[in-house]
């Protein structure tokens, strides 16, 4: 089965005038307002009440309790997106003001090539799935920095880490940052996550936090990765069952993959454990299941496991996120084989430790591209 390409959007390139070409400052400027013009005229053919994701906007709630963006929020991305070619991420040392973006875009300005998509009105699922089939791969990348393998404290793992996104990015659908490598660098990791979020905007980044708490504190939770972090999808923890997960699963435009069958060798202990003749691991199938309302689900089974990847594809077809090949030994062809049902979302592999401290990240992500879509039957 080939992965095919989506429909492009109808989106015309953004061009610098003539006239401001000479003067970096005043082409800076230019794209800018270019850019803005660009988004209004996006926002424009939208439909009232579109949920959008958003790095920075405030969901409001409707009758219905569903987690909307506002309208300046919408506004607010819609104009972010393509000013991002132009403008300078967030950064630790240079923020966003507007001088230091013109004077970042004296030193990179270029026309911003065409926006094949409005993300913004795109759900985390849609995306992952469009961009499966644009980049023919089913590869996610774990970036976790490692102070004893990668020097310079967070700025060093940011630089670590951008190097390896920019290598891989062709050859993926997927980046997976992995919370407690950030935290361990207090206040600073979590501006290093924030700026490396911003290299690769078309791409969603899954924060890998497996958070699990009552219902108000999951809420916050939920607002920390969504809002303030601004990624696309996150991993929980289903231990508190039902009123727990919903303060993520809310936000509908989200992805959230609950723990199942986990790659650690420990794993066993407790989800093997069996309750009405069926172990722990397949009640949480029948729990995403029925907190998949929004079509925001998806469950995580450890790579190194792919007989239980096997049995839980035989009951559901929620996507599933692969973690453990690579430096845990998960066994590539046999989870891509189990998992894969025709869904690009289906089968999202996850390597980490294997692709970041590799000698050449894009090779050994490139391989593993390949590897996995040879193994699921799919002709790229």
């Amino acid at each position: 089965m080939a992965l095919t390409s989506p429909p492009s959007m109808n989106a015309a390139a953004l061009k610098m005038s003539p006239s401001s070409s000479t003067n970096p400052t005043t082409a800076a400027m230019s794209l800018v307002v270019s850019a803005i013009a660009f988004s209004w005229a996006m926002l424009s053919r939208t439909k009232d009440g579109l949920r959008t994701r958003s790095s920075g906007g405030y969901p409001v709630s409707t009758s219905s309790g569903k987690h909307t963006m506002s309208a300046p929020a919408s506004r607010a991305f819609s104009i972010q997106l393509p000013t991002r070619r132009a403008l300078p991420a967030r950064s630790p040392t240079v923020g966003l003001t507007w001088a230091s973006a013109i004077l970042t875009a004296q030193f990179s300005l270029y026309p911003p090539s065409p926006i094949p998509y409005d993300w913004a009105a795109v759900s985390y699922f849609e995306q992952l799935r469009a961009l499966s089939r644009e980049r023919q791969t089913m590869l996610c990348v774990g970036l976790d920095p490692d102070p004893d393998r990668i020097e310079g404290g967070a700025a060093g793992a940011l630089r670590h880490c951008r190097q390896v996104v920019r290598q891989t990015e062709q050859h993926v659908c997927c980046f997976k940052p992995n919370s407690a490598f950030w935290e361990q660098y207090g206040p600073d990791g979590w501006k290093a996550l924030l700026e490396l979020r911003d290299e690769a905007p078309r791409t969603p980044f899954l924060l890998d936090a497996k958070r699990g708490d009552m219902d108000n504190t999951m809420r916050a939770y939920a607002r920390a990765v969504f809002r303030t972090l601004g990624m696309d999808a996150a991993t929980v923890n289903p231990y508190l069952g039902t009123d727990s997960l919903e303060q993520f699963t809310a936000f509908e435009d989200r992805g959230v993959y609950v723990l199942c069958r986990t790659s650690n060798p420990g794993a066993a202990e407790l989800q093997h454990l069996e309750s009405d003749g069926r172990p722990i691991y397949r009640h949480v199938v029948e729990l995403a299941e029925r907190l998949n309302a929004h079509g925001n689900v998806g469950l995580v089974i450890g790579a190194t496991a792919p007989a239980q990847i096997a049995e839980v594809r035989a009951v559901t077809d929620l996507p599933f996120l692969l973690p453990g090949v690579g430096a845990q030994g998960g066994d590539v062809e046999a989870t891509a084989r189990a998992a894969w049902n025709g869904d690009p979302a289906s089968c999202l592999v996850s390597a980490s430790r294997s692709v970041l401290f590799a000698q050449d990240p894009a090779r050994e992500a490139a391989a593993l591209k390949t590897q996995i879509n040879a193994a699921a039957g799919v002709r790229t």
